[in-house]
């Protein structure tokens, strides 16, 4: 056989070996190219609505990035001046564990943790003003038993308005606090530890906020043991309360400001503390409000391209 028949057969081969040769399956050619260095797309993140049940348990093993992205405002609602508060203690409360909330909310009003909310202002300039109110209280004994579902809750903050026990307030925050032998059916010291949401009443929206008592599950919805004001469950109704005043006023109706995570002011920084002190007897504290010490969940204060979590805006 000649060098020429010799070389022709070689390059055959070598030309069908190079044709059966594929890159491996691992490595996927880049959707963008800038330069020397490939940058791969990627997928998106699709923002997602919140539920209003946003506050994770504490004991939560795999928390999600709560602080990764910034937060938005999706042209809802967001309670514009000064808000009134008003209780409807259901069950069974001590007078003494009334009064530490009450307190709480009496105090926190114009408070440079309160002007977190001023912040969070629709684009044409209208803002929570930071002013917040005690309006009353009224008890309510297992008008819908000791077990509650979501419904419920709603019907017994209509319910009290329908009996005139608390006015009807188309500014106020209604806040439903259940004893200690209160249970739920949605996950209530299970998955979360208190709900905001909005019912509908007399041509309007009542905006209301569930929170059970922390001694039901010191675990998962209590910060820490005996409070600063020598309670378990008052001072840890405070630590839930003010998240979820917050995040009533900033994202009322489900269209007002959360990231793409779908958690609200609050909700990026639940658990979360911030430089805490040691009040008389010897429980953690972070705010001084009135004539107490509490211990309240930071909140998320926003910068111009992020944020961060704090206790003062």
């Amino acid at each position: 056989m000649n060098n020429r028949v010799q070389w022709a057969g070689l390059l055959a081969v070598l030309s069908t070996a190079c044709q059966d040769v594929a890159p491996p399956a691992s490595i996927a050619a880049p959707a963008l190219s800038t330069g020397r260095t490939p940058v791969y797309a990627a997928a998106p993140i699709r923002t997602t609505a919140p539920t209003g049940k946003g506050l994770d348990v504490a004991d939560d093993t795999n928390p999600p990035a709560r602080t990764r992205f910034r937060i938005d405002y999706h042209n809802g609602s967001v309670m514009v001046g000064a808000s009134n508060v008003y209780f409807i203690w259901y069950g069974s409360w001590s007078a003494s564990d009334q009064q530490i909330v009450t307190d709480f909310v009496s105090n926190v009003g114009l408070s440079p943790y309160w002007q977190i909310t001023s912040r969070y202002p629709t684009p044409d300039g209208f803002a929570p003003n930071g002013i917040l109110f005690f309006g009353g209280a009224t008890t309510d004994s297992y008008s819908h038993g000791p077990t509650l579902s979501d419904p419920d809750v709603a019907d017994i903050v209509r319910q009290t308005l329908v009996a005139g026990a608390l006015p009807q307030d188309p500014a106020g925050i209604f806040v439903v606090l259940g004893s200690a032998d209160i249970t739920d059916t949605t996950g209530l010291d299970v998955s979360y530890c208190g709900l905001h949401n909005t019912t509908a009443y007399n041509g309007g929206a009542l905006r209301y906020i569930y929170v059970g008592n922390p001694k039901r599950s010191p675990t998962r919805c209590a910060p820490q043991g005996v409070g600063p004001n020598g309670s378990l469950g008052a001072d840890g109704t405070v630590t839930i309360l003010s998240g979820e005043l917050f995040n009533t006023i900033t994202d009322p109706d489900f269209g007002g400001w959360y990231d793409k995570l779908g958690l609200e002011g609050a909700d990026k920084c639940v658990w979360t503390f911030g430089t805490t002190y040691k009040a008389s007897n010897g429980a953690l504290a972070n705010v001084h409000l009135g004539t107490r010490d509490f211990l309240v969940q930071q909140l998320w204060v926003p910068s111009k391209n992020s944020g961060a979590c704090g206790i003062a805006g």
